[in-house]
């Protein structure tokens, strides 16, 4: 009896054991088949996030073959053409003489010499003019042209750019005010084509983020925002902070980094210090807390990843970047 009982022992405890054994390799099968399922959501999610940097660019190259035909379809007109434009209504009014009729048919040549003519003769009056002391209606010259060259589209003006070379360039990226809804509008279009892609990738933040407010820059080991900086976010801080509330769809995150230089704790915390100075420094123009987000990538986005002094003075940044509101 007792070997019976031992026999049946023996065959239920096989029996336990090849259950648990087939219970342990499907959950196997459960977490491998899992793990490939994610996997293959990745990739899916790499594959349209190239699509999409791709479309990108091929839309950026068009619009740029596009302005260049219409550079080619209407030529500037060339400086010295301007220049005479420009002049020509003083030389009409300052000559005595009767303005000469330049017969078409006439060749080119002949017409650059009588226009040459009337050049020698229109000096040679003024010179006339400006020794004769009785004269009573002096030659007036010229007005004077000033060419500013920056900012082209702003509403800047040249005394208040900055004269350092990074802050300079953060500011000529910006936009002025009646250009910023629009400029949101297309942030907001990209949020939407890239929400379901949970990639942390650089390349798929949108560059008109630096359009609506500027990339503040530091000096090493340092979260005090220099004066030019201070400047543009006062300027640009009160005309988009509105548009964004108005909108209601978008909230501001508000991302500080560090160099390569030190510990990756420390240059977590460093960002995330200078994030808050950067915050604190617009709290007038955004008073809802809810309206921004606070984080510190520390060195893990370098603008540029090269290793020197200009690579280090780039990546010290805090950067404004529009997300969706959740």
């Amino acid at each position: 009896m007792i070997k019976i009982l031992t026999f049946f022992f023996a065959l239920l405890t096989l029996i336990l054991s090849g259950c648990s054994s087939s219970i342990r390799d499907a959950q196997e099968m459960l977490d491998l088949d899992h793990a490939k399922k994610i996997e293959e959501q990745e990739l899916k999610e790499e594959e349209e996030a190239q699509e999409l940097l791709a479309l990108e660019a091929a839309l950026a190259e068009e619009e740029a073959s596009l302005e260049e035909a219409v550079k080619e379809d209407n030529p500037e007109e060339s400086p010295e053409a301007s220049e005479f434009a420009a002049r020509k209504p003083f030389e009409i009014a300052s000559t005595d003489s009767p303005q000469e009729t330049i017969n078409p048919t006439v060749p080119e040549k002949n017409i650059l010499t009588e226009l040459s003519s009337m050049l020698t003769n229109l000096t040679n009056t003024t010179k006339v003019k400006q020794k004769d002391e009785t004269e009573k209606t002096p030659v007036e010259k010229p007005a004077k042209i000033t060419v500013l060259k920056l900012p082209v589209d702003g509403d800047n003006s040249s005394k208040d750019l900055p004269t350092s070379g990074l802050a300079l360039g953060s500011a000529l990226k910006l936009v002025p005010c009646k250009d910023v809804p629009a400029k949101m509008d297309a942030i907001h279009r990209r949020l939407l084509t890239t929400k379901n892609l949970n990639i942390a990738d650089r390349r798929l933040r949108d560059e008109n983020n630096d359009r609506l407010m500027p990339v503040i820059h530091f000096d090493f080991d340092q979260i005090i925002i220099k004066s030019d900086y201070q400047k543009l976010l006062r300027k640009q801080s009160p005309c988009v902070i509105k548009a964004m509330k108005e909108r209601g769809d978008m909230i501001l995150q508000i991302a500080g980094h560090a160099d390569e230089r030190g510990s990756d704790e420390y240059n977590i915390a460093l960002g995330h210090r200078r994030a808050n100075a950067v915050s604190n420094s617009i709290m007038a123009y955004l008073p809802n807390s809810k309206l921004a987000s606070i984080i510190s990538f520390g060195e893990e986005f370098p603008l540029d990843k090269k290793s020197g002094k200009s690579a280090w003075d780039k990546n010290r940044r805090v950067e404004f970047t529009f997300l969706l509101k959740p």
